[in-house]
Formats: C-alpha cells, structure tokens, sequence
C-alpha cells in the first residue's frame, strides 16, 4: 500500500515538474523570439448602433451620435491553430458624435432664369468628430497569455476611426444629406430671392 502511494506521488510530482518546465519554457521562448516561427492569429469584431440623428443648419448637415462595442481576440498559433490557454480578448467601448457635410466652397448657384436657379453639390465629406470617448470595458487573458503579444488599443481606435468607416457613414446617410443640402440652400437663395426655384444637382 505504501509502495503504490509513494509511486502515485512520484508520478504527480513528476506531472507538476514537467508542467512548470513547459511554462518555463513557453517563457524564454517567448522572450528570445524562438517562437517567431508560430503566428499569431488575431479575430476583431465591430458592433455599433447610431444612437441619434441630429439634423443641423451648418456646412456640416448631419451629425451622427455614435456608440458601440469592438473587441479584438489574439491567440498563439501553431500550424494554422490557436494554441489553448494563449488567449486574450480585449472590449473597447466608443461613443463620439460623427459630422457630415460639405465643403461650400466647392458649391455653385448659377442663376438660369428670372427667378430660377441651378446649385451644384460637390461630393459629401466626412468633417470631424466631436467628443470621442474610448474605453475598455473588459479585458480578458488566459493563463499563457503572456505569451501573446498584447492587443494594440490605439490601432483599435484608429480602425473605428478609418476611412472605411468615415465612407459607411456617408453612404448611409446620402438621403438625408441630400435633404438637408436642399434646406440649407434653399433658405439661403430664397432670403435674397423670396420667388427662386431651385434645381439641385449632386455628384453621384
């Protein structure tokens, strides 16, 4: 009896030492760079709602409260696989107003008749943001996840911030930027010309 407990904790003392080395070695492996030859495979998902549509009299016409949720997962790789326990998953919370407009200086009113007149939109643009607010609201790692480079937040917020996001916005908003174009200008023409007719036209 004593003969099987004394070979049971031997192989359990054995299993904790051979654990504790295979940490160890993940560590120096990490830090001297050995691992370079395993990828690092990275998963990034973006869930917002345009909280509120704010229809403005400025060269900006639109302005977009925006808020949502991104969060990134990043993992050591080995052939094509997350290695388990390497883990980490990171939630950025976001909230910012978005402006939308145009530049005036590239519009033209050209008059074509007594009291009518044709105004040229150029192309709407993506103005500027208005209190952007950055958060993490969970940031989760697994037990190796000091292996694994840790999740950049600020290239987080700049691909909540990019170009592609700045075009959804526009695009998705082109209706009403064409509405407020035409609120905006015919106001203006009508406060020199109270019997102006307009024709707008806007670049596709």
């Amino acid at each position: 009896m004593a003969s099987q407990l004394g070979k049971w904790v031997v192989r359990a003392l054995t299993l904790i030492l051979v654990f504790c080395l295979a940490v160890g070695a993940l560590f120096v492996a990490g830090t001297v760079g050995w691992l370079s030859g395993f990828g690092i495979k990275t998963e990034t998902h973006d869930s917002q709602v345009i909280q509120a549509i704010e229809r403005t009299q400025e060269v900006a016409l639109l302005s977009l409260g925006i808020q949502g949720i991104k969060n990134s997962e990043r993992c050591r790789e080995a052939f094509g696989k997350c290695v388990p326990g390497t883990g980490e998953t990171v939630f950025l919370q976001y909230n910012f107003a978005a402006k939308l407009g145009i530049d005036g200086a590239k519009v033209s009113v050209t008059k074509t008749g007594e009291n009518s007149y044709r105004i040229a939109v150029p192309d709407f643009i993506f103005i500027g943001y208005d209190e952007p607010t950055f958060k993490v609201a969970v940031e989760d790692g697994s037990l190796l996840s000091w292996t694994t480079p840790d999740i950049d937040k600020v290239e987080m917020v700049n691909e909540i911030l990019d170009g592609d996001a700045r075009a959804s916005y526009l695009e998705s908003n082109r209706d009403l930027l064409q509405d407020q174009t035409k609120v905006f200008y015919n106001s203006l023409v009508t406060s020199v010309d109270p019997a102006a007719k307009t024709t707008f036209e806007f670049r596709s």
